[in-house]
């Protein structure tokens, strides 16, 4: 039974310049039985009182300790309720204790003081955290999520230091021929995941991969049609599905990163939404690993990128599907599909912080003149400087209900203009940098009288492959044939003299990829 006392907290200072996990502890009343428990005992042994992981384990017990407080209702949220005036009945003192338990879960999450807190967000309440009750939402789960999205790659490191260590320490522990039988069935099931893993992310062409690609892009827009339907009738997104549906483009483009960002160009306006929050993902994940960025970062931009547009499925079809620019009154209601988004997500369980972050940011511009807030360069999480991104420029090479494709190297030069204006200086230049000043999709005139599609790049980000598909000299359709510019073991001298609007010439990229 828990031995934690909601009472306990009623005029507690809370307010404190640090973190400090043992004064929580006391406020709460509950060190003895979190300090004693077996997890965390277990990590002392085995690492030390010091060592970070205890910290983190305390963290996570207290949370289960106060499970049963924190999924019973709340009373409903004051806006009108002070702390520094006299609290002369129950109901008001227990306001009081709720609302300190409430801040100092948030600081547990976090790992931040409550001062600090409040210091980074002014205008925090505890509005959304009383109301989850009532919304069949856990908060005990979400205090759990917040707290394992701020520890995940600590843990990951250190699971991937222990993991080492124990294969150094077994390597020097056994004598010659000391092999036993745990060995060679520990050996047999490595060698088979390696041999598994190496098929996913062995390299494949460009035309093999492209075939995998054409069946990721169709099951992924039924799954997120399936998705808006589950929302729309009231429940909760599949997270478990549309991880594993990231996770196989992740191997996709490992396997042959070209293929998914060639297939990124199949846009129907018809069903413009699904296909852009699919070319997202492929430009997120893109994005990046050219960050250098561990697999579980990619994964969580990969989902956030899928998602963060899901707000505009809520959107009136007549709207979405407008051939002509959109009235102010309209361009109003446009702008609240952000908050859309956001009550979707919250209807779901398991959410990374970082997919919140994309989803509420990616309308912000680093010069304050984007929405909903109009956050400025560092109020704007780096999260949503990258959905910014990736969101412009899948949107400015895309066929849209009511505008055409720009075309690749036309936004690609767009986005340099706009570099330190709507976009972070330093996150624009890696990506632009990773998709090449002539990026994959982009029609362009050879010196040999040809007008074909760039396919792949170099290790220099440019021009590789290009798909010729039109006669210049003979104003007609060739049959496809790929080149490889710059090949000196073909020797050919072939270059490209100049960018082509695909449309003068009635060429489509989508006709062409496969």
């Amino acid at each position: 039974m828990s031995a934690f006392k909601l009472e306990s907290c009623f005029g507690a200072d809370i307010n404190v310049g640090y973190f400090d996990m043992e004064e929580i502890l006391d406020i709460l009343g509950i060190k003895k039985e979190v300090v004693g428990s077996k997890r965390v005992q277990c990590i002392i042994k085995e690492h030390g009182e010091k060592d970070r992981l205890v910290g983190i384990a305390m963290r996570q017990v207290v949370l289960d300790v106060l499970r049963s407080n924190l999924e019973s209702p709340f009373l409903t949220y004051d806006p009108f309720f002070s702390d520094d005036k006299l609290l002369n009945n129950r109901h008001e003192r227990l306001y009081d204790a709720e609302e300190r338990l409430l801040f100092l879960c948030m600081s547990i999450a976090s790992g931040r003081s409550v001062k600090s807190l409040k210091k980074l967000n002014p205008h925090f309440t505890t509005k959304e955290l009383r109301s989850k009750h009532a919304k069949n939402q856990s908060l005990f789960r979400y205090f759990r999520q917040e707290l394992n999205d701020q520890t995940r790659e600590y843990i990951l490191a250190h699971k991937d230091r222990l993991g080492r260590n124990r294969v150094e320490s077994s390597g020097s522990e056994k004598g010659a021929g000391e092999v036993t039988d745990t060995d060679v069935q520990a050996l047999k099931t490595e060698t088979s995941q390696k041999k598994v893993q190496e098929t996913k992310f062995s390299p494949t062409s460009f035309d093999d991969e492209i075939i995998t690609a054409f069946k990721l892009f169709k099951g992924g827009h039924a799954l997120l049609s399936a998705q808006v339907e589950r929302f729309k009738h009231g429940d909760q997104l599949d997270m478990v599905e549309l991880i594993k549906f990231c996770r196989r483009l992740i191997e996709s483009h490992s396997r042959n990163n070209f293929s998914l960002l060639a297939i990124r160009h199949i846009k129907d306006p018809s069903i413009y939404l699904e296909q852009h929050a699919m070319g997202m993902a492929v430009l997120g994940i893109h994005f990046a690993k050219a960050m250098k960025l561990s697999d579980a970062y990619v994964e969580v931009i990969a989902l956030g990128a899928l998602l963060l547009d899901l707000g505009r499925f809520r959107l009136p079809m007549v709207m979405v599907t407008k051939a002509t620019k959109m009235t102010d009154a309209e361009f109003d209601l446009f702008r609240k599909h952000i908050k859309f988004g956001e009550q979707i997500l919250q209807q779901s369980e398991n959410v990374p912080k970082a997919v919140y972050q994309m989803l509420s940011d990616h309308h912000e511009k680093i010069d304050g003149s984007g929405y909903p807030e109009g956050k400025q360069d560092q109020e704007i999480s780096v999260y949503g400087k990258i959905a910014a991104i990736i969101d412009a420029y899948d949107a400015m090479t895309s066929e849209q209900p009511h505008k055409h494709s720009i075309g690749p190297i036309k936004a690609y030069r767009q986005m340099k203009k706009e570099s330190g204006l709507a976009f972070d200086k330093q996150l624009l230049s890696v990506f632009l940098r990773s998709i090449g000043s002539v990026p994959v999709g982009s029609c362009v005139s050879l010196s040999n009288g040809r007008v074909g599609f760039v396919l792949t790049l170099n290790k220099s980000f440019k021009p590789s492959l290009v798909r010729q598909v039109y006669s210049v000299t003979n104003k007609a359709f060739v049959g496809a044939s790929d080149i490889e510019l710059n090949n000196s073991s073909l020797r050919t001298d072939i270059v490209i003299e100049k960018e082509v609007d695909p449309q003068v010439l009635g060429l489509q990229f989508i006709n062409h990829i496969s």
